[in-house]
């Protein structure tokens, strides 16, 4: 791995919420080199005290994949410095151009590698959660997908909800969610998404394409349930749901 192309992209990290750009000799080119990068910078930024708790799987619908050219989805790191106890904690952080999701987060109880079956008893804890996604470059789409893949893939923070201690009686793949925002409303199905489970399965063979796994008490978020919604701060009213699960509130 380039150390200097992981120097730049930690660099332009601690630049949060501009993007200045890095140059192209030092970006990514396909997106196997940019999640090679991805897995370098996490590791950099775990010897400096921001390990990674887990991880996010985004574009988890076939429109989400279309906009960026991709064929399935993505995953990124969620580092501990991105965690946030509240929405309010969450959206008073720099942000350039922050949308919110709504998803299920899950708290791995074991190990779960690309070859298990039992999804569901790997999991210890189920959750509401927001995911934070900031575009802070623009143009996303020039500065690239591998280039997104290596910077986390929008991702800046999140927070979970309460234990949905009954997940297990529940039909995740059949879960709907909204998001309101100042009276606007937005609501969207796992139907029409990769589901819980299924993107569970998804990222543990994928992280196995790249040498790597899921561990006991890792975070997962498994895709957002509605489309990303804009916020505008400093946000005064905000709130999301999922059917069965605690709510998640500000203001």
């Amino acid at each position: 791995m380039n150390q200097e192309s992981v120097r730049a992209f930690v660099e332009a990290r601690g630049r949060r919420p501009e993007w200045s750009g890095i140059e192209s000799p030092l970006r990514p080119s396909t997106i196997e080199d940019g999640y090679r990068l991805q897995a370098a910078i996490h590791d950099r930024l775990a010897a400096a005290g921001d390990p990674r708790v887990g991880w996010k799987v985004g574009c988890t619908s076939a429109s989400g994949q279309r906009g960026f050219g991709l064929r399935e989805p993505v995953y990124a790191g969620l580092l501990a410095s991105g965690r946030s106890v509240s929405l309010a904690d969450a959206l008073s952080r720099g942000l350039t151009s922050p949308s919110l999701e709504c998803e299920i987060a899950v708290v791995l109880r074991r190990d779960l590698d690309d070859a298990d079956a039992d999804i569901a008893d790997a999991i210890g804890a189920c959750h509401i959660a927001c995911e934070i996604i900031d575009n802070r470059y623009g143009d996303a789409m020039a500065v690239g997908v591998p280039s997104l893949i290596a910077d986390d893939f929008f991702q800046v923070g999140f927070v979970l909800g309460p234990e949905n201690a009954g997940w297990r009686g529940q039909d995740l793949a059949a879960a709907s969610g909204f998001i309101e925002i100042g009276g606007q409303r937005r609501t969207g199905s796992a139907r029409d998404v990769l589901n819980a489970f299924d993107s569970l399965r998804w990222l543990a063979k994928a992280l196995a394409r790249n040498g790597l796994s899921l561990r006991a008490g890792e975070i997962v978020l498994t895709g957002t349930l509605v489309a990303p919604a804009p916020v505008a701060l400093p946000a005064r009213a905000v709130s999301m749901g999922i059917g069965g699960f605690p709510s998640l509130e500000l203001g």
